[in-house]
């Protein structure tokens, strides 16, 4: 639903729209589970939007936004290797192949209405992919991403600055707060350098700032290979007991 024309054969070369509709099938346990556009980033790669451009005669297919792949990627990623999923390596699902301009499909892209009937009032949900908003995550939210991470620890951010490794990354600099506890200054997994993905913390300057007396609560994912790196699951300010004991991590053990 949302536009008339789609471009067949698609990047995955099907001919037909019932292959394409149980392609698509394959991703309904993950609908509701992440980021809220994720049917219309889906609909983008595997029924690419085609207009009919009545200057030149020809078919023009619009491609995704990089920034929207990049938001999908960030939020479903996450979920789907809690399922032991990974995201497909399929060019199509790479978003560096992708741009941002004025005729790419976006999160907020809505279809005129061809006909005059009145629209459905759409179901609306709030959407959990910005990880330096704490009005965004509840407290089963933030025990779910704690126990889902490979390291949760207290942190005060001394520095920021632009990634070399993409565009859309920024390092922050980490120390240990003052206030950890003797446990978890014996610890020798304490990052002093961390990856946060700007298309997933809006307002990153402002939300992220390396006067916070407090410090902040970080959840991070570990990855391997040459250089360890670790990237920011969420990052917010670091403020009660609950915070305390989710650095700890003892929340996770099963009763």
């Amino acid at each position: 639903e949302g536009y008339s024309l789609m471009r067949l054969p698609n990047a995955f070369n099907n001919y037909q729209v019932d292959e394409t509709r149980r392609a698509i099938s394959a991703w309904n346990p993950l609908v509701g589970r992440c980021h809220a556009g994720l049917k219309l980033f889906l609909c983008a790669i595997y029924a690419p939007i085609c207009l009919h451009d009545k200057e030149s005669g020809k078919e023009v297919t619009i491609k995704l936004c990089r920034s929207f792949c990049l938001n999908v990627k960030g939020s479903c990623e996450p979920v789907m290797k809690q399922n032991n999923h990974s995201w497909p390596l399929h060019d199509a699902f790479n978003c560096s192949h992708y741009v941002d301009n004025s005729m790419c499909v976006r999160e907020d892209f809505i279809a005129a209405p061809t006909t005059a009937t009145t629209p459905k009032t759409p179901t609306t949900r709030t959407v959990k992919n910005d990880i330096c908003d704490p009005t965004l995550h509840s407290d089963d939210d933030l025990l779910e991403k704690a126990c889902s991470s490979d390291l949760a620890i207290r942190a005060d951010v001394t520095s920021r600055k632009d990634a070399k490794v993409a565009d859309s990354y920024t390092v922050l600099k980490l120390k240990r707060h003052k206030r950890t506890s003797r446990k978890s200054r014996k610890e020798k997994d304490f990052p002093d350098r961390v990856l946060i993905n700007e298309n997933l913390c809006s307002n990153l300057r402002n939300r992220v700032k390396t006067a916070n007396k407090n410090g902040y609560l970080i959840f991070l994912e570990k990855r391997l290979g040459k250089k360890t790196k670790y990237i920011v699951k969420l990052i917010l300010p670091f403020r009660n007991r609950r915070h305390k004991r989710l650095v700890k991590r003892n929340l996770c053990k099963p009763n």
